[in-house]
Order: structure tokens, then sequence, then C-alpha cells
């Protein structure tokens, strides 16, 4: 206890060494400024400057200069996740200061290369939604873009370290090099290069060259570690001295340590942002443009991306090639924003300090408006917990963003409108040959009526819409970190991420909420969905009247008859519908309700969720519209009949509705296939169809 005051141990030593230190100043004002000083030794840095916090601002604010940067990948494999973030965060700085992105290739590694690697990384990048200002595609004022078109440049440097004694010819060859890392490591010690050549003298190094003698070219490294700053890591130093590396190989080609240098200097990069695991070669970089006498680039290293076991991400991991989220329909701005996650905490503030309203969801646009350099240090966990949040905020904005972007719009309609509509063009031919035993009866075709004319949900304007139901639809994308895939082709040179399989047709669970805007519901489906829309017959009202379904159908038919076809729209219908939801209404669970829209819904679409019955009403047009609505009450008048006469409404029904199990619990009124499709999405609903259709 001290002065009265019951206080914790730690904080009464705390408090009895602030009481020791101010009893041992004699002069008032020295309290006073020790008190100013140290008003809290934990927080004293609140109200003292703090440079080392300073200098961390400083670092991640961007540069008041336009940024040149560049995305240089080397085409022995594909796009990957950790690819796209570096070519994002470099895609962003530049464009946030009004710089140049460059995207370079770097294929000094021949024996390596992929040939259609190059040409399916400009793909991915133009369908991420990124474009470059200078490249092998666009050229530009530092070009060639490739390494392999620039060697006379790199000989030239190299040809200069060697005049100047910063770099040897070495004569070693391979089988020499490899049978002095044997011994050393057998002996324990380290396999740094012995530096034989090291002491040749220059004037045998020329003559030995000049006689045709295979050499590399090796830098001669600094006898002492050398620092470097870092916008993320600060300062780095290695405590080991460098190798001396090769720079140029026997083969006449430069190695990336060299050729990137060299690049990044004539190319005018400013900053590099790449992945933490260059961040132990950037020694041998600095190295090298101070042997030159040259500036470096200010450099970032970003975090590696590993799994939920803290192992880093690589091509054998499923969710890590661009593919993978290609094929399961991610949109590309979800996946660029996903991918800005990654590492990168700048991201809730604007400029003057305002908060985004909208959090983590980002548009392209919107990172280059806030972005800055506050990356995370150390490993990033990738989880696909957020893509599915993600991609479903994204679908929401697609009315949006898609009549600005044709790219976008093009790509949707190759990968995803296409194939439904062949899935529909296949179910069509099936509707056909209905007679036919063979057909399963899961696929509920006795609930599809006449097709319509010209299916309006195909039209420009409702792509949109489209999009947001297929992709919608699809199964939910995973929410567990990625993981390593079996392959065993060690012929192939790249990892397979995804599996081939057989291709067959099967149900996009699109077909369900999409169904019956391409063909218009039959009397047996109508019939069906009186249960699963769970409309009580027996209680219908008419403005708090009893009254027949059929009845209160007919009213409907009246009032919206008096819209006109210039005035169709969604919003006309929406507002119509609005007025009068209340006009009629049926016992749910023993309580009146008031529900116009669910009538609508049911004798629309009989019952199918998905677009909103005003914008169903609008694709449909009003001729379709109100002849459905008729149809409703001509089968409500049916059913009505058939419960006077004493008969089961449902047992008039189509064979093939049925009662089945769904998780454990009865589903009334449901094709068993539909329940199938239901929980598994996507799975072969349809087994058998490649066989019927041959």
């Amino acid at each position: 206890m001290i002065g009265g005051m019951n206080l914790p141990s730690r904080q009464v030593w705390s408090t009895y060494g602030r009481w020791k230190a101010l009893s041992s100043l004699k002069q008032p004002h020295q309290a006073s400024r020790f008190i100013q000083q140290r008003v809290c030794f934990s927080c004293s840095s609140r109200f003292s400057h703090n440079p080392d916090r300073q200098a961390r601002e400083n670092r991640v604010q961007l540069p008041d200069t336009p940024c040149r940067t560049r995305f240089a990948p080397s085409p022995t494999g594909y796009l990957h996740l950790g690819s796209l973030r570096t070519a994002l965060f470099n895609y962003l700085l530049a464009r946030a200061t009004g710089g140049q992105f460059v995207l370079r290739i770097e294929d000094t590694d021949q024996s390596r290369l992929v040939p259609d690697a190059e040409s399916k990384l400009f793909e991915d990048l133009k369908w991420a939604g990124l474009s470059w200002d200078e490249g092998p595609d666009v050229n530009g004022p530092f070009g060639p873009y490739r390494q392999s078109e620039r060697l006379p440049l790199y000989h030239q440097h190299a040809a200069q370290l060697v005049a100047e004694g910063k770099a040897y010819r070495c004569f070693c060859t391979p089988e020499a090099l490899e049978e002095h890392k044997r011994v050393a490591i057998a002996a324990g010690q380290p396999t740094l290069y012995p530096w034989t050549c090291s002491y040749i003298s220059p004037a045998e190094s020329e003559e030995r060259a000049h006689n045709g003698e295979k050499f590399a070219i090796r830098f001669r490294s600094s006898a002492t570690p050398t620092a470097v700053r870092d916008i993320v890591y600060n300062h780095f130093r290695k405590k080991e001295v460098e190798d001396d590396y090769i720079i140029i190989k026997r083969d006449g080609f430069p190695t990336y340590h060299f050729a990137n240098v060299v690049d990044d200097k004539h190319m005018e990069i400013t900053h590099v942002i790449r992945g933490a695991e260059w961040l132990i070669s950037t020694p041998k970089h600095v190295e090298l443009y101070n042997a030159f006498g040259w500036t470096p680039p200010q450099f970032g290293h970003l975090g590696l991306l590993v799994d939920v076991n803290r192992q880093k991400l690589s091509k054998r991991h499923s969710g890590v090639s661009m593919a993978w989220y290609q094929d399961h329909g991610i949109l590309p701005q979800t996946l660029l924003n996903f991918v800005a996650l990654l590492g990168w905490r700048g991201r809730g503030a604007v400029a003057g300090g305002a908060k985004r309203k909208s959090g983590d969801v980002m548009s392209l646009d919107d990172m280059v408006d806030i972005f800055n350099l506050k990356f995370s240090k150390g490993d990033i966990i990738v989880s696909l917990s957020k893509l599915s949040f993600l991609q479903t905020q994204h679908l929401k904005l697609l009315p949006e963003t898609l009549p600005t972007n044709p790219s976008l719009a093009a790509d949707l309609k190759t990968r995803h409108i296409n194939p439904f509509m062949d899935f529909l063009s296949s179910v069509d031919s099936l509707r056909s040959r209905s007679r036919s035993p063979d057909i399963p009866e899961s696929l509920g075709l006795h609930l599809l009526g006449d097709r319509i004319a010209n299916p309006r949900i195909f039209s420009a304007p409702y792509v949109a819409e489209l999009v947001q139901i297929i992709l919608g639809s699809q199964p939910t994308t995973p929410t567990t970190t990625p993981t390593t895939t079996n392959n065993n082709n060690n012929n192939s040179n790249t990892d397979e991420v995804i599996p081939t399989t057989r291709q067959q047709l099967t149900t996009p669970t699109a077909f369900y909420p999409l169904r019956y805007l391409y063909w218009s519901p039959s009397p047996s489906a109508l019939r069906s969905s009186l249960v699963t829309s769970h409309i009580n017959i027996d209680s219908i009202t008419l403005h708090n009247q009893p009254c027949s379904l059929s009845d209160a159908i007919d009213y409907l038919v009246s009032e919206v008859s008096t819209i006109s076809e210039e005035d169709w729209t969604k919003e006309n219908i929406s507002l119509f519908l609005a007025e009068r939801k209340e006009a009629v209404g049926f016992e749910e669970s023993g309580v009146p309700r008031r529900n116009t829209w669910k009538v609508c819904r049911w004798a629309v679409l009989a019952g199918e969720e998905g677009l909103t019955v005003p914008l169903s009403m609008e694709v449909l047009g009003k001729e379709e519209a109100i002849g459905r609505l008729e149809q409703a009450g001509e089968v409500a008048r049916e059913v009505m009949r058939e419960d006077d006469g004493g008969g089961d409404m449902f047992t008039t029904a189509a064979v093939g509705e049925a009662v089945v199990v769904d998780g454990g619990k009865a589903v009334e009124g449901v094709e068993a296939g539909e329940v199938a499709a239901a929980e598994t999405t996507w799975t072969a609903v349809l087994p058998d169809v490649d066989d019927v259709i041959s």
C-alpha cells in the first residue's frame, strides 16, 4: 500500500520508482519537467518524438515523384497467386504515383522454358485486369523487353567489370565444381567457390579465352557483408560474406542476379517490390550496383505466402494457379481484391485520415486511390475463407461494373454464359425424346412447358443478372487453406493443379433458378410448387375477404394489364406490386399473411427463387408474364374442382414428383435429382446423358 492506495505488486514497484525519482529532485520545476517527460514509463513515446516510428512512417508513404516499377516473370511456369500479388503491388505503386508499369520477360534459363508460358502469362494478366505501359507486346523506349534479346548489353557490362578487376573468368568445369561441392559436404565445410580462377592473371585469362576455352564470369564479392535498406524490413545484413557468384554462364546467358540489375538500371526502375524469398539475394544485387557506381532502386520484400502448416505455397498447391480460380468461376476483381489482402495493411485509410466504409471490398480503382507501402512482415497464411465473401460482394456490384468493362463481359460470355446455353440446348434435345424410358425421371422434363421464342435473359441488358445467378449458384468456394495435390507426371515441366476428369454433361445449379426464363412452367410445375411455395389455397383472401386462388389471380391479371408496354419495366412493376402487396393473403402456420409477391412468384415462376419478381416479369415481357398469370389461374381452378370432388390435387401431377430426403428431413414436391444437385451443386445430375444422346 502506498499513500493509502491498494495497488498490484508490479504497479507498486513502478509507482515506488516514480516516487523515489521525484523525491530526489530538489527543485519543483525539475519535478514538473520530469512529470512532463515521464508521465508514463510504458507510454512515453506518445509524449515525445520517436525517430524510429517516424522513419517507419516515412518508408510507407508514397513518393512525390512518379515511380517506375516492373513485373519480371520467368516463362518457366505459369502465373500463380504469389506472382500475381507481386504484379498487382508493382502495378498499384506505378498507377498511384502517375508512373509506369513495365512487363519484362526474364527468359535466361533456356533449359526450363515452357513453350506456351509467355502467351499464357499475357492472357492471365489481362484476364485479371492488369495492363502495362511497356513490354514485349507494346514496346517502349527501353526495349527490348525479353532478356534473351538483350545479351550484348550484359556482355558489355560484364566485360567492364572484368576489365576493372571486379569480376574474373572462371574456367572450372561443371564436373570439377560438383566434385569440390561433394568433398566440402563430406567434410562438413561450406560449399563456397574455392577462388581457384580468381588468382589467374588477366593476361593468362585473356589468352585462354582467346584460345576458345569455355568459361563463366564470376563477380568478385566484397570481403564484408553488404547492408540493404528495405521498405518492409528496414535494415538487412547477412552474417556471412557472399560467394564469388556467376554473373555470365558458360552458355553466354546472364544469371538472374546480373541481368535484373543491369535491366533495372537501364530501364530506370525506381522501386522493386517482390517476395521475401529474394531478400537473401538482395545483398548480391546491391554489391553489383555499388561496383558500377549506380544508385540501387528502393526494395520492398513481401511476406511469404504459406499454408496452414507454415509451408511455402508452391505450384503443387490447389488454389494457387490462375486456372483454379477461373475454373471455379471467381471474378477477376474478386481475385485481385483477395490478393491485395495478402500482406497489405494500408487499406483502411484514405487521404485525410478518413476511413473506408466498404472495408476490405475494393475495386482496382479503389486500390489505386488508397495505395501505400504499408506491408506486413513475416509469413502470410493463405486462407480462402474470405474468398466467398468477396465473390458475393463483387457479384452484387456486377451491374455497375460490367457495362464499363467489355473485356470482362466477353470473358464471362465465353467461360460461363455460352456453356450454360449449350446445356439448355442439350436439355431441349432430350425433351424431344421425353417418351424414351432411358431418360431419368429426375431430369424433371415434365416441369418444363413451351420454350420461349427469344429468351431475353441472354440479351445484353441482363448479362450482369444472368452471371450473378450462374456464378452465385456455383459451389461455395473452399474455405480451407490450399493444400498440396499429388502429381506423378515426372515428365512435365509444370505441376498439375486441377486434375483432369472425363468431360460429361452435368447439371449446373443455375439451371433451376433460370429454367423458367427459358421455358414456361408446365401445369405440373405449378401444381407441385403450390406446396413448396407454402401457399395455403384454403385460406386465400382478397382485400381481407375470403376468395379462391383463381379469383385472386384474376384480380392480378386485370390490374397488371393496365401497365402499358412502354412502362413495362422492373421499376414500374415493383411499384405496382408494392402498392398491392397486401391485396392477396393466406394463412401461414395458422397466421394470416398478406403476400401478393409470393403469389406472383408462384404464378410466374412456379415459385422458383432467382431473379426478383419484377425483374423476371420485365425479362419475360408483358405478354408472356400475363399469359403465365392466366395459366396459373386455370391451374388453380382445376385444383379447386378436384379438391371439391374429394380427390387429392397432387395425384394428377406427373410421375416423378416425390417426397425425398434432404439432410434427414422430408421435402415435399421436390425432384430427387434437384435435391442431389442442391446438395452437391454442379454435380452429375444427368449421369447418363452422354449415353442417352448417343
